[in-house]
């Protein structure tokens, strides 16, 4: 088996793997700014229509994400602690409420479609798609990542730190796309930017 695609522990190597996750989470970081940027710049067209509700199944989703956070983390402190059974139940945990918040994703999306929110029916619709659907991406791509390194389950504990910390930047990004999506508004964005009363 070819040595760089084995995970070793070693403290170079720990090294490039942390350096390489901030990269990576902020690039992602970046990415999702300039979506951010996109949206609120839109929102001064006449056309836009702000969505009407929040989905009640976000905040299932909300509550799923932060329970996968909180699982990575347990599964990080087993493994440093080399307590197998929790390690292997917090791993479990974690996995399952990743993809049960994506199941809750696409049952919201489901939710918008039954209201007549499709994907091509106002601006704010459409954000509302990418945003969500970019974010889900980034949680499948974990996910895969967290099924490769399934391999190291208990030698590896700095692969579950890194996922850990992967799922806590979800989570906080989530939070704020959550905000940005249903807490901001053409009349707060024209008051912040000196466009209103």
């Amino acid at each position: 088996m070819n040595p760089s695609l084995y995970l070793v522990s070693n403290n170079d190597d720990r090294l490039r793997r942390r350096t390489g996750l901030w990269v990576f989470t902020g690039v992602i970081g970046m990415l999702f700014f300039l979506f951010s940027s996109a949206y609120l710049m839109r929102m001064a067209a006449p056309d836009w229509r702000p969505l009407p509700f929040v989905p009640a199944q976000l905040w299932l989703s909300t509550a799923l994400l932060a329970a996968a956070s909180v699982a990575w983390q347990r599964a990080w402190h087993a493994a440093r602690g080399h307590d197998t059974l929790a390690l292997r139940t917090a791993y479990a945990a974690a996995c399952i409420s990743s993809l049960a918040f994506l199941a809750s994703q696409l049952w919201a999306w489901q939710a918008m479609d039954a209201a007549h929110l499709t994907l091509d029916a106002n601006p704010a619709n459409s954000f509302f798609y990418l945003i969500t659907g970019l974010h889900g991406l980034h949680v499948l791509g974990g996910l895969v990542v967290a099924a490769w390194a399934h391999r190291d389950l208990g030698r590896d504990s700095v692969t579950l730190q890194l996922c850990a910390r992967y799922w806590h930047f979800l989570l906080g990004l989530w939070l704020v796309m959550f905000a940005l999506l249903f807490g901001v508004t053409p009349a707060l964005v024209n008051q912040i930017c000196g466009g209103g009363p």
